[in-house]
Parts: C-alpha cells; sequence; structure tokens
C-alpha cells in the first residue's frame, strides 16, 4: 500500500528522480498465513534509509523484526510470532506466546508477576500486548525537517464495570538516520479513578547482545529481583553466555535527575544501540539478562514499577492512579549510533 493524501510530499528534486515515494520507502499491510500466526495482521516498514521494522496490528502495534544498515536488532523467542486469539491471560501464560520482537508492551492496569487485587487477576505483565488496536493509519510526516514514517492508533483495555483505560500510540521512524521513536499517551476514559502500571519490554539479541557486550546507562542499579539483600551489579556491565541453563538477572536502576535518560549496548564489533526514556513517564530503568544458550537476551525496560506484579506494587506505592480523563505521556526512542 502507498502513502495516503495525508501524508507530506517529498522535495521537488527527489520527486523528480523516482515515481513514487514507495521506491525508498514502503508500508505494506500483510497477514501472516502460517503456524500459531496465522490469521495475525502486521505492517511491515521497508525503510533502508533508517530502521526497518514489523508493527504488529492484532498486539498493541508492538514491533517485531527490526533490522538498520543490515543489523538485526531485535531478539526473537523460540516461540516466535503468536496471532494474539491464543493469549493465555492467566498466570504466567503470556510467556507462551511470547515472541520477542523489539518491543512487547505491557501494562495498562498491571505489569510484572502475576496476581489477584479484589478478585481480578493480573497475568503476567497485563493484557494490552495482546489487544488488537483500532484506527490505524500511516504516512510520512515531517519530523524536524527529515522526511520519516508515521503510525498511529488507538489501544482500549477496558471491560464492563471495570476501568477503561485507553492507549493512543505514535510511532515516528526517520527515513534518513536509524532512528525510532514510540510515543504513548494513556488516558483514563472512565468517570472513576483507575489504577495503572505500564512498561516498554525492549528485546535486544544477537548480534548486538554476545559475550564481550557492554551494557551502560545514565542510571544507578540499586537492587536486583532475586537479590534483594545483595548489592546490586554494577554498570558498566560486560555480558557473558552461561554454559548450560542459567538464572535470569533483573536490575532496578534509578536514572540520574535529567529529563531523558540512555542505555548504550555495545557488541564487540564496536556497532551501539542506545535506547532512550523520558523520566517524567517512566520513573525506572529495568535491565534483564537471560544467558542460557539458545537464548542470549538483553531486556532494557523503561518501566512505572518494579516486577512485583499488581498486589505488590499497590503495597508499595508504585501503582499510578489515573483520574477521569487523566493522560500520562510516555516516550522511548531507539537509535543505531554507529
Amino acid at each position: 500500500m502507498g502513502f495516503g493524501a495525508d501524508s507530506v510530499l517529498t522535495d521537488e528534486p527527489v520527486r523528480r528522480l523516482v515515481g513514487a515515494p514507495d521506491q525508498l520507502v514502503s508500508v505494506d499491510r500483510l497477514v501472516r498465513d502460517e503456524g500459531p500466526g496465522r490469521g495475525a495482521p502486521v505492517l511491515v516498514v521497508r525503510n533502508p534509509g533508517g530502521i526497518s521494522f514489523e508493527v504488529l496490528l492484532d498486539r498493541a502495534l508492538d514491533l517485531g523484526w527490526a533490522d538498520a544498515a543490515g543489523l538485526p536488532l531485535a531478539w526473537r523467542s523460540a516461540r516466535g510470532p503468536v496471532a494474539s486469539s491464543r493469549y493465555e491471560p492467566h498466570g504466567s501464560g503470556w510467556t507462551r506466546t511470547f515472541g520477542g520482537g523489539l518491543l512487547s508492551t505491557c501494562g495498562l492496569a498491571s505489569t510484572g508477576a502475576a496476581s489477584t487485587v479484589d478478585g481480578t487477576h493480573h497475568g503476567l505483565h497485563g493484557r494490552v500486548g495482546h489487544i488488537p488496536a483500532e484506527n490505524v493509519r500511516w504516512g510520512l510526516t515531517d519530523d524536524e525537517g527529515v522526511p520519516a514514517v508515521e503510525i498511529t492508533g488507538d489501544v482500549l483495555e477496558a471491560s464492563l464495570g471495570g476501568p477503561s483505560l485507553r492507549l493512543r500510540r505514535r510511532i515516528v521512524a526517520s527515513t534518513a538516520r536509524p532512528e525510532l521513536r514510540v510515543e504513548d499517551v494513556v488516558t483514563n476514559d472512565g468517570f472513576t479513578p483507575a489504577g495503572h502500571m505500564f512498561r516498554h519490554h525492549l528485546n535486544v539479541g544477537y548480534p548486538l547482545v554476545a559475550p564481550g557486550t557492554v551494557v551502560t546507562a545514565t542510571a544507578d542499579p540499586y537492587a536486583e529481583r532475586d537479590r534483594p539483600d545483595a548489592a546490586p551489579r554494577a554498570l558498566p556491565w560486560t555480558l557473558d553466555l552461561a554454559d548450560g541453563p542459567a538464572p535470569e538477572t533483573v536490575l532496578y536502576c534509578r536514572p540520574h535527575e535529567g529529563p531523558t535518560a540512555y542505555v548504550c549496548v555495545t557488541s564487540p564489533d564496536g556497532h551501539v544501540l542506545e535506547v532512550e526514556q523520558d523520566t517524567d513517564g517512566w520513573p525506572l530503568l529495568v535491565l534483564w539478562r537471560d544467558p542460557t544458550p539458545g537464548v542470549n537476551v538483553l531486556g532494557v525496560e523503561p518501566s512505572t514499577s518494579r516486577d512485583g506484579g499488581r498486589a505488590q506494587a499497590e503495597r508499595d506505592g508504585e501503582v499510578v492512579v489515573l483520574a477521569p480523563g487523566q493522560s500520562r505521556t510516555y516516550r522511548t526512542a531507539v537509535r543505531l549510533v554507529d
């Protein structure tokens, strides 16, 4: 599919040289037709001058495969793509349909471990990442003087008699440099206060993640999830690969003062992936590492809370309460900075 009438026009000198802008960058709406992903609609963004990626339309406009300059950026689980209709919402069922990809969204009412609060069960990492998006549009836009692909849509998490939380997502991907950002606005559409938790679960894999990869951040580790009484691992963090099945490491970090915080993932061959988070929305950075052979994943996760789940977050005061009509804004950017 081409770009709509709302798209910005390419510069006249370039327009004289191409039949259509799609010659340089394109967005195609496709439907998977095989395996557990069968029936899942996907936007495939081919963007040779920036980051090329998949947008998972049935999964909150999450990002699947992604690459830049021929370099794969995103980790993929052994399960691979799974249609949202196969979601198992109870307990840790989320892991059975977790395909990885560059971005998996967690929330809107709960993130982290499964728990039950006032008779309502909140499964691992919540429901929003398995809700199909609505009102999806895409086109070319002007982003600080540079043409960019823009994709927008809504995701509504609601139930009869329960909270009504709406996610308005905007993805902007430069066509001139390997950079994209995700701008989210979460709004309480209901008429009573609503508890809200949120996380951008960014999944980075090989070749960026390999033995010798170094992780740095403008954030200070203050605790580890599974070693609460021990001094946390320090940054910089040099990654290795275990000889066999190995425990995860989950590191909680406080961003330094300022409007933004950064994580840099530097591969042994010198490629650098940078993740930027706005600290107004994201008060916490979670780093997740599984060094098991055949897994080898690094999670960079801007978050509103730790991994304890909704019940624990309520006890710890980590649940954001949105008044009726109130919104909260989140922004995360990803770039290759070689």
